[in-house]
């Protein structure tokens, strides 16, 4: 009994002790998981492109840096969003046309770490990056975080059949673009040509390292070509086209409608750039007026990252419009799957005036 009565005493020792362990781990648990709240709610996110303004098929980088401003560590911090296809972010995994980005942070008292991955732009568009969610015991914390990226057209190379009467830089020009010496726009490299006068030496001073190099200005022009571009997204019914091959289309006709206008600025002109079709915001139009600069360039640019492949305003009465404040001694862009009878009398008003106008069917020939 005596026996008994000890290894009973025993066993209820070992009990207890495992007990008060288990307690005391218990106990561990619950004061790490208040801590590591406690720190997740405090921590600081944010996140941007390192080139918000890109052009389809180039690459930028995602930065994200996290501040742990509690005197507790962190490991094992998953920040995780979405965002949709038409970006490829170094990482990410894809399914059921989104994809999920989840980067992992370790920090340590008072650290701020930051993090890059490459982006990859696939397809024209404005991606609105707007939240992040990060696991906190048991629930989760939504961080707000916004970051837009921008993907406009890419500019490609103008083919000669798409070229104006006044070349975009290509041909003769019948109007004589002659450089202002007293309006300068900038500096650039010298190229076999430049004139010895237009030498920057100041600035060539300034560039040069072990190896010199020289600068030359960069001029406005006395005499600016004047270019309108139109991209008609109206497609009759009954043609038998897929949203698809729509799609595509328009995606074509953008491309070169941002190769004009690129070309047109970067050669002195001013331009003009107008579509009937859809924005991300609910416009059924962009319109911009004639222009020249670095900066109406990008906005321009700006707009068509946002335009979405649909039907807006009548094209028609686009053409009316800037046919009724003047459009003349002009060259004229339009871009467009079909020429009706409507478009047409709107051409003839525009060669009326003196207008070179160009029709680019898409799919198809210039003409």
């Amino acid at each position: 009994m005596e026996r008994f009565i000890r290894a009973f005493l025993d066993f209820m020792s070992v009990f207890i002790w495992v007990l008060v362990g288990a307690a005391a781990l218990f106990s561990i648990w619950l004061l790490h998981r208040a801590i590591r709240r406690f720190a997740v709610d405090r921590i600081i996110y944010h996140r941007e492109f390192s080139n918000d303004f890109i052009s389809e098929g180039c690459g930028t980088e995602l930065v994200e840096s996290l501040w742990n401003p509690s005197p507790f560590p962190l490991f094992f911090v998953d920040v995780e969003s979405y965002f949709f296809d038409g970006i490829e972010i170094e990482g990410a995994e894809s399914g059921g046309g989104m994809r999920r980005l989840v980067s992992r942070f370790h920090l340590m008292p008072f650290e701020k770490v930051t993090k890059r991955a490459g982006v990859t732009c696939k397809k024209r568009g404005q991606y609105k990056f707007s939240s992040v969610s990060i696991y906190r015991c048991g629930d989760t914390r939504w961080i707000n975080s916004e970051a837009t990226l921008s993907v406009c057209p890419k500019i490609t190379k103008l083919t000669e059949n798409i070229s104006s009467a006044h070349g975009l830089g290509d041909e003769i020009s019948k109007q004589n673009l002659v450089y202002d010496p007293f309006r300068v726009s900038g500096i650039r490299e010298y190229t076999a040509g430049d004139s010895f006068r237009r030498i920057n030496f100041k600035a060539s001073a300034r560039v040069s390292t072990e190896t010199p190099r020289f600068v030359v200005n960069d001029n406005d022009y006395c005499s600016n070509s004047r270019y309108y571009i139109y991209q008609n997204f109206h497609i009759p019914q009954g043609e038998g086209v897929s949203y698809d091959a729509y799609e595509n289309l328009m995606e074509e006709g953008l491309k070169i409608s941002a190769s004009l206008v690129a070309r047109s600025l970067e050669n002195g002109g001013v331009c003009a750039f107008s579509a009937n079709c859809e924005t991300q915001s609910g416009d059924k139009l962009v319109s911009f007026p004639a222009a020249g600069g670095e900066i109406h360039k990008s906005d321009i640019l700006h707009a068509m990252a946002a335009i979405r492949a649909a039907d807006g305003a009548s094209f028609s009465s686009v053409l009316s419009s800037d046919i009724a404040r003047g459009v003349y001694s002009s060259d004229v862009f339009i871009i467009t799957t079909v020429v009706d009878e409507m478009i047409s009398e709107r051409i003839s008003l525009l060669r009326r005036f003196g207008n070179n106008v160009r029709v680019i069917k898409l799919g198809g020939d210039a003409r």
